[in-house]
């Protein structure tokens, strides 16, 4: 979280330096976090569909189309698709109250990870995106 936190701080000053429209050092570490976060994501997803395609397919949120795209993904094409400059995985929990509910402490957190699993578990993955 520290390190985040950092990551921010430093991107706002860098955009406070930024001058005549040249891309700041800062852009050019945020555009590299970015991509080898695409290829982590996308390394992982093919991970989990190979290990269980409706677990992974579940705890992903995609449809059996998209899972089948990424699974068959060649690593060449991996690194091409994480090149870009946006992320292509997305924060699905857009829900406040469910968000704040899963950071609760919940019986000291021994349940706390059941508990976040049947909260997960009652909404569709378009309820989460």
């Amino acid at each position: 979280m520290l390190t985040i936190c950092k990551m921010l701080h430093n991107g706002l000053v860098q955009m406070a330096k930024q001058k005549d429209g040249v891309m700041p050092a800062y852009d050019n570490t945020a555009l590299s976090d970015i991509q080898e976060v695409n290829l982590s994501y996308l390394m992982l997803a093919q991970r989990l569909l190979r290990d269980n395609y409706s677990a992974g397919m579940y705890r992903l949120g995609f449809d059996s189309d998209v899972a089948d795209i990424v699974l068959g993904l060649s690593p060449a094409q991996l690194v091409k698709l994480a090149s870009t400059n946006t992320l292509v995985c997305g924060f699905r929990l857009n829900d406040y109250q469910l968000l704040s509910t899963l950071g609760q402490d919940v019986l000291g957190g021994v349940l706390q990870q059941a508990h976040s699993t049947i909260l997960l578990a009652q909404r569709s993955p378009e309820q989460l995106a």
